[in-house]
């Protein structure tokens, strides 16, 4: 089984509703600590309730929220979105989650809204949306640990720009074992630099031919 844990979008797509009888989970599917769980969905209510987060109304999947809009995901969705798409509701191998300065981590085949919120300090400034890294600061790379000790993936793949990615690189699992990959981007261009990256993961995966992918990408890769 495979983790892949990608970053949230500035764009967001929550047109495509949950259809009755789909496959959807809750943070009891990936969390078995209770205290965990609710300070996960504590912070999340409290970043909500800030009218500047601009909350939607309309439930989605965090899938269709991120992968149908972001530009990180753009050859990932012209590509291999049905595909993918139909392999995460369908088996599991593969666990997907997204890093979310709204959520904090949310699973892909979780209910979600259209928000606005960021990690980054000067985006929060320049678009008036709340700041939330404070928040999850001690208690996201815990979580994250959590995450990965509950589903011990054959491999771990982390793509995201460094205010992202630094959840991870808290986890005992990034200081300690060989089996996670970060491919880190930075700057405004970064997300076009990453999407071309993630379309190869996910084709490598679906066509199980992951050995190629590996040898290419070291444990750490960051954007030139």
């Amino acid at each position: 089984m495979f983790l892949i844990i990608t970053a949230c979008t500035a764009k967001k797509d929550d047109s495509i509703p949950i259809i009755s009888k789909t496959k959807i989970v809750e943070p009891s599917y990936y969390l078995d600590r209770r205290n965990l769980i609710s300070e996960l969905c504590k912070i999340r209510d409290r970043i909500f309730q800030d009218p500047q987060a601009q909350v939607g109304t309309k439930i989605t999947t965090a899938f269709d929220l991120y992968v149908r809009a972001g530009k990180a995901y753009k050859k990932l969705w012209e590509n291999n979105y049905k595909r993918l798409k139909s392999q995460l509701f369908s088996s599991q191998d593969i666990e997907w989650f997204f890093l979310s300065g709204g959520y904090g981590i949310i699973h892909a085949l979780e209910e979600a809204k259209r928000y606005q919120a960021t990690f980054n300090r000067n985006i929060s400034y320049q678009k008036g949306i709340p700041h939330t890294a404070n928040l999850w600061r001690k208690i996201l790379p815990l979580i994250c640990e959590s995450i990965i000790k509950k589903f011990n993936p054959e491999w771990i793949y982390v793509f995201g720009s460094r205010d992202y990615t630094v959840f991870i690189k808290q986890t005992d699992f990034w200081r300690q074992m060989n089996n996670v990959k970060i491919i880190e981007s930075t700057g405004s261009a970064g997300p076009s630099w990453l999407s071309p990256i993630l379309n190869e993961l996910v084709n490598s995966i679906l066509d199980k031919n992951l050995r190629t992918f590996n040898q290419k990408y070291k444990l750490f890769v960051k954007q030139p």
